[in-house]
C-alpha cells in the first residue's frame, strides 16, 4: 500500500474548526425525516476517497487531537438539543482506532435507535495509555467494538476491461483470494435474484462512547 504525502498539513489542520462550526448546529429537520443524523470528518484530505493505489495517512498529533475534540464539541451541542425532545434517543461518538478519520458523532430516534445499538460486533478491547479515547473527557463511558471493512465479492470480480488501470483489477483479485482463504466473517446476501458474498475484514477498534 502506497501512502500519499499530505502537502500543506498546517493549513489543513487550520480548516478543522470550520468543519466543527458547520456541524455544531443540530439539524432537527433531517432527524425528523430520516430518524438519524451524523457528523463525519469532512476535512480535506481525509474525506477524499478517490485516490487510486494509494492511501491517505491517518491524522496524527495535533490533527488527530483537534478532530477528536471537535467530535466532542459536536456531541455536547447535539445532546443539548436532543434532550429537548423529551423522548428516547441514541447519541454516541464512534472513535475508530487507528482509522481515526472514520470517526463520527451519530444520533438516532424512533426505529433507528435499535439499528445503531446493534450495528457493530462486540469486542473485549482494553483501554490503555495510547488509546485515542484519552483525548476526550473522562466522563465518557466506552464500549469496544470491531472495526470491519466490507468487501462485496462481485465488486472484486468486476470485468477487467472496466478498470482504468489493469493493475487495480489484479489487486482486487488478490484481495478476494486473501479473503476467501482467510478466516474472515462473511455473509451471503441476495441482490436482484443473485447470491453474493460480503466479506468483513477487521481493521482495528471502534470505541463507542456516551456521557
Amino acid at each position: 500500500m502506497r501512502y500519499k504525502k499530505i502537502r500543506g498539513l498546517k493549513r489543513k489542520v487550520a480548516n478543522i474548526p470550520k468543519w466543527i462550526e458547520g456541524y455544531l448546529e443540530f439539524h432537527n429537520e433531517h432527524s425528523n425525516e430520516y430518524n438519524y443524523n451524523k457528523a463525519k470528518v469532512y476535512v480535506d484530505p481525509w474525506d477524499n476517497l478517490n485516490f487510486t493505489n494509494s492511501q491517505i495517512p491517518e491524522p496524527k498529533g495535533k490533527a488527530k487531537r483537534e478532530i477528536l475534540k471537535g467530535l466532542k464539541k459536536i456531541y455536547d451541542s447535539w445532546k443539548i438539543e436532543l434532550e429537548k425532545l423529551n423522548k428516547p434517543y441514541y447519541l454516541k461518538i464512534w472513535v475508530y482506532e487507528p482509522r481515526v478519520s472514520k470517526s463520527q458523532v451519530v444520533c438516532a430516534i424512533e426505529d433507528r435507535i435499535e439499528h445503531y445499538e446493534n450495528l457493530f460486533i462486540k469486542a473485549d478491547f482494553k483501554q490503555n495509555k495510547s488509546s485515542f479515547t484519552n483525548v476526550l473527557d473522562a466522563d465518557f463511558k466506552w464500549q469496544s467494538k470491531i472495526d470491519e471493512e466490507e468487501f462485496l465479492e462481485s465488486d472484486l470480480l468486476w470485468p477487467i476491461d472496466q478498470y482504468e488501470n489493469i493493475e487495480d483489477s489484479y489487486m482486487d483479485r488478490r484481495l478476494l483470494t486473501k479473503l476467501k482463504n482467510g478466516d474472515y466473517r462473511k455473509e451471503v446476501i441476495n441482490t436482484n435474484g443473485d447470491n453474493d458474498i460480503i466479506y468483513f475484514q477487521p481493521k482495528g477498534k471502534i470505541w463507542v462512547g456516551e456521557k
